[in-house]
């Protein structure tokens, strides 16, 4: 279980799950609400879920919740347009409150904050659902129709509430304190629901134009705090760019001046400064690299090509001219790839500039566009404000222009007439009433309506009416519901439970690894004793040798020692600056190089047989067995012993320098890995499968590659052959919840490659035993599997592509 929590943190600290993670938790607008929220409600059990969650509370709603609540929109419109079927709606109404009663309980389990999800997921829903029905409707015919259903829906929700409070303890304050003291208004703008609320306006003392007028004067002078929390926020970003910035700029309440913004303006440029030197000096870095690789090709290239010349003079065998020529390409072929590598860093030093150059040239109106301001913010800003002052020459005159665009109100003139007092030179209005019945209302209308507003923005139902969600947002959702972090309504989710004893684990540490890669070649000692002749046996180990080498070097590792029947390969992220001998410090990095490496050996191997199988017949013409007739033979038609030669063994260990690797030169001034990781790696090379070669590697190896790919699958008992594209949210959901439930391993995707738990796919294994339980494994020296615990241990996992199956 221990093994199992730990993947699970790991997944869940993926770039991929960290990018799902924001789309759909909106980390940007959770930040932004969830601040103003907590501000302004009691303390409440939901509000401390939605921080432990840190992010918006997803809500799945089984198919009977949308027909029910369907179904009781349309019949109250129907009963609202023909009064005298009150019978008809009444027994509707029982049939329907006694099903979402039952849901309800159901779902609630005796837990307080359920009560607010549910009521806040179901309001949301039906909100929705009334402005999808009203659309066409006048304003005025809206107005009408959301405070009859406010009452009806306040009453629901209210007389479900009194009833769990016989089995639960039910703390709805901030239900209560929001929607209801506000209509059921259909989904609108800020003027729609102005327009509806002005008659409630009018009766606590302030027309809604006079008040919004006010409002708006107020809010100018609400920017000053946020400035110095932006500019905090801006000097903690590792890179500058576009986005970067617009993510901090829209998850706060920001209403900047032109001298806020060229405050701002001057911090992104010093900080652009500092991060321009550092991208110019890792740019000249990485050309006097380049030039390195170009030099070596250009006298590798000359001494190669004299020496095929004297070669030439000299002729005798074509091998000789052909292994000459395969170092060559394997020599250009692997430098080629380094340069790739070094170019496509290059250009995204050259993409970081650019993007800085961009944040540099920035205006204050280029800045302002960044920022995000929405019709409802100011009523929020107000709601934070609300015991800031205005000036009385400013309320005034603010007073008097809203006036001027009522003049054909006479309500409101009339209701505003009450509070003129008499001037010395001209009328004024008396502001401390007016400040005290617009206190009244920003307590009374505009709290509760923030609030409602706060509520359905950090809450996310799904499906959407549309029923539309792409399959990574459905695969997000299973993932989340498995772990039970998706209040699931009318749907049971076998909630995996986590002993709690990894809370503490540190996923970084899997981030930046070294790795070491240890490939035996398999049927070296068959071969030997076939080919009885020391002299061929070398030549063709050496040819089969330079093919390893060759994918090695073009993946960027290092070869410390050829081993004979195999070899030793290293790699670190700087495995330039050590092939060029100006280091011998590793810097840790990426491991998917080491496994694309391996990947490659195994296709590799195989081509070597096919590329060499006409050459069998003259290798191995001193056969003693019986008669062998090679010529004309194919892979499938040679004996099961030779076909075991040259398959390969390889096991990758991945950990930290120097503690679990170290590397140095030894005595004779070559390369040398010593550690744990080398007799790890080499004891997972020895592991054999009938028929095919085997790549084992350790857990610390697959933690790293997931922690640096896009994008990543669970490799499943189910496998893959379902399109989740074809798949409602339901279809998709129970497919997603069924392949994290039965995961045995990952697929990265882009790379189209397989790593499955160790075990699950060796049962034909020739000398392994093969645990397919949760306890740990262990292998020892003598490649035996045994069962015990001990401090050191690895999950193992077998790497392949669906070409290698």
């Amino acid at each position: 279980m221990i093994d199992k929590d730990i993947e699970d943190k790991v997944i869940h600290e993926t770039p991929y799950y960290e990018k799902l993670h924001a789309t759909y938790r909106d980390n940007a607008n959770f930040t932004r609400y969830f601040s103003v929220l907590k501000k302004i409600t009691r303390r409440d059990p939901f509000i401390e879920k939605l921080e432990h969650n840190n992010g918006k509370e997803l809500v799945y709603l089984g198919r009977r919740i949308f027909t029910l609540q369907g179904d009781f929109i349309s019949n109250y419109i129907k009963f609202l347009g023909d009064e005298s079927q009150i019978d008809q709606w009444e027994q509707f109404f029982e049939r329907y409150s006694k099903h979402i009663f039952n849901i309800y309980q159901d779902f609630v389990q005796g837990i307080s904050s359920n009560v607010v999800v549910f009521e806040i997921a179901n309001r949301k829903l039906l909100r929705d659902i009334l402005t999808r029905k009203l659309l066409p409707e006048s304003a005025e015919t809206k107005i009408v129709l959301s405070e009859r259903f406010g009452a009806v829906v306040n009453q629901l929700f209210s007389y479900i509430r009194n009833s769990l409070t016989r089995r639960t303890v039910v703390v709805d304050n901030i239900i209560i304190d929001s929607y209801e003291h506000v209509p059921f208004v259909p989904k609108t703008s800020y003027v729609d629901m102005m327009k509806v609320l002005n008659p409630t306006f009018m009766k606590k003392g302030l027309p809604e134009p006079v008040f919004t007028a006010i409002m708006k004067g107020m809010i100018r002078y609400y920017y000053t705090d946020e400035t110095k929390r932006i500019m905090d926020a801006l000097g903690k970003l590792p890179a500058l760019n576009k986005k970067a910035i617009g993510d901090i700029l829209r998850s706060r309440f920001f209403f900047p001046d032109e001298s806020a913004l060229t405050l701002i303006i001057d911090a992104l440029q010093m900080r652009g400064r500092r991060l321009m030197a550092d991208i110019s000096e890792k740019k000249r870095s990485i050309n006097e690299k380049m030039q390195s690789i170009r030099r070596k090709i250009s006298e590798t290239t000359n001494i190669m090509s004299d020496s095929l010349i004297n070669l030439a003079e000299d002729f005798s065998t074509e091998e000789a001219i052909e292994n000459m020529v395969k170092r060559l390409h394997r020599s250009v072929i692997g430098n080629a790839y380094d340069l790739k590598i070094l170019k496509w860093e290059y250009q995204e030093c050259l993409d970081r500039e650019n993007n800085l150059k961009e944040v540099m040239r920035y205006k204050p109106a280029d800045l302002g566009r960044l920022v995000v301001k929405d019709e409802w913010d100011p009523c929020v800003m107000q709601v934070l404000h609300r015991h800031d002052k205005i000036g009385e020459e400013q309320l005034q005159l603010i007073i008097r222009d809203a006036l001027n665009d009522l003049k054909n109100d006479e309500a409101a003139q009339q209701l505003m007439s009450q509070y003129k007092t008499p001037g010395l030179l001209k009328e004024k209005y008396d502001s401390r009433l007016i400040i005290g019945k617009f206190t009244k209302i920003v307590d009374e209308i505009i709290t509760p309506l923030v609030k409602c507003i706060l509520l359905e923005e950090l809450v996310d139902y799904y499906p959407k009416l549309s029923d539309m969600m792409t399959p990574e947002g459905i695969r997000y959702l299973g993932e989340e519901a498995l772990c039970g972090r998706v209040s699931m309504i009318e749907k049971d989710v076998n909630i995996v439970p986590s002993d709690g004893t990894v809370s503490d684990v540190n996923v970084e540490r899997y981030k930046n690894l070294v790795s070491v890669l240890v490939y035996d070649i398999r049927g070296s000692t068959f071969m030997g004793a076939k080919l009885k002749n020391a002299e061929k046996e070398s030549a063709i180990r050496n040819l089969f040798q330079e093919s390893m080498l060759y994918v090695a070097e073009k993946y960027g590792g290092i070869p410390v020692k050829d081993t004979g029947d195999g070899g030793v390969i290293f790699f670190a992220k700087n495995h330039y600056d050590i092939k060029d001998e100006k280091t011998l410090e590793p810097e840790s990095g990426n491991m998917l190089g080491a496994v694309r490496c391996a990947i490659e050996m195994v296709q590799e191997a195989g081509l070597f047989v096919q590329r060499n199988l006409h050459r069998y017949h003259d290798w191995f013409r001193e056969a003693e067995e019986r008669e062998i007739d090679f010529e004309g033979a194919t892979y499938a038609t040679l004996p099961p012993s030779y076909q075991t030669i040259f398959q390969v063994g390889i096991g990758i260990a991945s950990g930290h320098y120097p503690r679990e690797l170290y590397l140095e030169k030894n005595a004779f001034g070559e390369y040398d890995l010593t550690g744990m990781l080398v007799r790890e790696a080499n004891l997972y090379s020895t592991v054999k499968a009938k028929g095919k070669s085997t790549i084992i590697c350790d857990d610390a190896t697959v933690y790293n590659t997931l922690l640096n790919v896009e994008r990543f699958s669970f490799l499943s008992e189910a496998g893959l052959r379902i399109d989740p594209v074809q798949l409602n949210i339901q279809q998709g959901l129970e497919y997603w919840i069924r392949q994290r439930a039965t995961r045995k391993g990952f697929i990265f995707d882009l790379h189209k490659i397989f790593a499955a738990k160790f075990g699950r796919e060796m049962a034909d294994t020739e000398k392994l035993k093969i645990v397919l339980d949760d306890n740990d494994i262990v292998i020892d020296e003598s490649a035996d599997i045994q069962l015990e615990k001990v401090e050191r241990s690895k999950l193992l996992f077998e790497i392949y592509t669906e070409t290698l199956r």
